[in-house]
């Protein structure tokens, strides 16, 4: 292999840091150690990889290109080391755990603490995570289980709807808008409107709801997360349409829609395995979180 592991660790850490003193610094190494390693990945790849500048490191579109390809491998072998940190924790005494953005302080974070109050020995690992990967992160075992703001459907993946939600409009203090008691699509339209991206499930559900209502919005920014709409919003930059789940404690506006584009969280884990006993127990934890908020579904086919 021409590129090893160790050159990738390298070259990334320049990447981050843009000088080979702080990439020395960030990997523990010596400043010669580092520079030499990069001169030899240049000479062994055929490719210039970063222009020189003083005490600075300027990257080649080539480096930006690679960057792209390791920072993949990277986040693959840290799921790899955190499988390997379960493995040896054992399943008794781990939790392992990921959920869409907008369920994350709403939902999770509270029922986490719930969890650690009862288990105070147990290790959690939690991320947030995009639903197109929740599949192979709960089929790889990543994670046990899910916590998803819509059904991820996979023929080998259970989802259990748990909790009720819908889209939103948030405006800035001191819209127009703010004196209605809802907002429909039609009000924002000419608007600056921050918006999902229409290749996520949020965005494509928003699309719809705007092709069927017959109304064509002016999107200004589009966006991944809702947190990321929201502080937009509060900046002053547009409105946004952004689901529920993450509005508790915004400072922004928030009305309803007058349109129904509704949304149900699920809990989503894999068909081949029951719930682990620790699974089960968060499971409950964020279905009294829903039941708390007063959105829960109810007889919820919660494991447990």
């Amino acid at each position: 292999m021409r590129f090893k592991l160790r050159h990738m660790e390298v070259f990334r850490a320049v990447m981050l840091t843009g000088s080979i003193n702080a990439a020395a610094k960030l990997l523990f190494v010596s400043q010669p150690a580092v520079s030499k390693l990069v001169s030899h990945i240049e000479t062994t790849l055929g490719l210039r990889l970063f222009e020189r500048s003083k005490s600075r490191l300027i990257p080649t579109a080539e480096a930006h290109a690679l960057f792209r390809e390791i920072e993949q491998v990277y986040q693959a072998a840290m799921r790899v080391d955190d499988f390997a940190r379960a493995l040896a924790l054992g399943p008794s005494s781990l939790l392992r755990v990921s959920c869409s953005a907008s369920l994350a302080m709403t939902v999770v974070a509270p029922a986490l603490v719930d969890v650690k109050e009862k288990l105070p020995g147990l290790s959690v690992l939690w991320q947030t995570t995009l639903m197109a990967d929740m599949p192979m992160e709960v089929l790889s075992k990543a994670v046990e289980v899910a916590v998803a703001a819509m059904p991820v459907k996979h023929e080998h993946l259970e989802n259990v709807p748990f909790m009720r939600g819908r889209m939103v409009c948030a405006l800035p203090k001191g819209h127009a808008l703010e004196v209605r008691d809802s907002v429909s699509l039609v009000d924002l339209v000419g608007e600056p409107v921050i918006l999902f991206k229409r290749d996520i499930p949020f965005g494509t559900m928003i699309a719809q709801a705007c092709q069927h209502a017959d109304v064509e919005l002016t999107s200004t920014i589009d966006v991944m997360r809702a947190d990321q709409a929201l502080a937009l919003v509060q900046g002053g930059l547009g409105v946004a349409i952004v689901d529920d789940f993450s509005t508790e404690g915004s400072p922004v506006t928030i009305r309803p829609l007058q349109e129904d584009i509704d949304l149900t969280a699920n809990f989503v884990y894999s068909k081949f395995a029951p719930p682990s006993r620790n699974a089960t127990i968060f499971m409950q934890a964020a279905y009294r979180r829903a039941c708390h908020l007063g959105r829960e579904i109810m007889n919820a086919q919660v494991p447990g």
